[in-house]
C-alpha cells in the first residue's frame, strides 16, 4: 500500500470571499507524492476499486473511494481547519468521505441541477475540499451569489426558501432545453471568486457555500485518470 504523506513545505494561503465573508483556504503542494495518488486512481485491483457513477449524488461523472491513509493524512490538518474557519469549540476533524472523482458527463446529458452552482450540506461545521490531481487546463472551482436572494451560503434556515426559488427559476429559464456547464456570471448567479486548478493544489471551504467546478467539455471529458479532470473530493466534519 502506498504511503501518502503531507508535505511539510506546503504553501498555505487564505482569503475571504463575497458579501457573506466566506473563508477559503488554498494549499499548494499538499502531498509529497501526488503521483502515487494518481497511480492508485489508475489501479483496479477489484470491483469496488473501479470508478463508477454514484446514484446517490449529483456529481456529473464517476468516483471511487480514496484509500484510508489519505483520510488519515487529512485529519492531521485539523488545527489549520479550526483556525481558518473559526470553529472555536471543535476538538476533532472527521473525514466523512474522500473519493477520486472524474468529470465525464457530456453537456447534452446534464440535468438542470448539474448546470447550477450547488452546496454540499447546509450545516455550519462541515467543510468541502477539492484536491486537484490535474493541471489548469481542466478548470478549477468558482463560488457564486444567487442574485434573487443574495445568498452565497445555503444554511439550514435558508434551505427551504432557496430550494423553492431555484426550482421555480430553473423551470422558468428552461434549463433542460440548453444544457451547459456553468462558468462565470449567468442570469441567476454572480461569480464571486475563482481558483484555477493546479496539480497537487487543494481548496477548502464551507460545505454550504454555493460553488461549481469550472468544467471544460472541449477537452473531451476523458475517463482516464491520467488524462481527465481527476480530483479527490472530501467532506470534513469539524466537531
Amino acid at each position: 500500500m502506498a504511503n501518502f504523506q503531507l508535505n511539510a513545505e506546503m504553501k498555505i494561503s487564505s482569503i475571504i470571499m463575497g458579501n457573506e465573508q466566506i473563508p477559503l483556504l488554498v494549499i499548494d503542494n499538499l502531498f509529497i507524492n501526488p503521483e502515487q495518488l494518481i497511480n492508485v486512481a489508475c489501479s483496479s485491483e477489484s470491483k469496488e476499486h473501479h470508478f463508477q457513477q454514484q446514484s446517490s449524488d449529483h456529481y456529473p461523472g464517476i468516483r471511487k473511494v480514496a484509500p484510508p491513509n489519505y483520510h488519515n493524512q487529512l485529519s492531521q490538518l485539523f488545527s489549520l481547519f479550526k483556525a481558518t474557519f473559526a470553529i472555536t469549540s471543535a476538538s476533532q476533524a472527521d473525514i466523512i468521505m474522500s473519493a477520486f472523482s472524474i468529470t465525464t458527463t457530456p453537456e447534452a446529458q446534464l440535468r438542470p441541477i448539474q448546470m447550477l452552482p450547488h452546496f454540499d450540506s447546509p450545516v455550519d461545521n462541515q467543510l468541502a475540499m477539492v484536491h486537484y490531481l490535474c493541471d489548469h487546463q481542466h478548470g478549477g472551482t468558482s463560488w457564486y451569489r444567487h442574485k434573487l436572494s443574495g445568498f452565497e451560503r445555503i444554511t439550514t434556515t435558508r434551505h427551504a426558501a432557496y430550494r423553492q426559488q431555484i426550482k421555480q427559476q430553473a423551470i422558468a429559464e428552461k434549463l433542460h432545453e440548453k444544457p451547459k456547464y456553468i462558468e462565470g456570471d449567468t442570469d441567476l448567479f454572480t461569480q464571486i471568486h475563482t481558483v484555477e486548478a493546479k496539480m497537487n493544489r487543494a481548496v477548502i471551504y464551507p460545505s454550504n457555500a454555493l460553488h461549481s467546478g469550472n468544467i471544460r467539455p472541449e477537452l473531451g471529458l476523458m475517463s482516464d485518470p491520467q488524462q481527465g479532470r481527476l480530483t479527490i473530493s472530501s467532506f470534513i466534519s469539524i466537531r
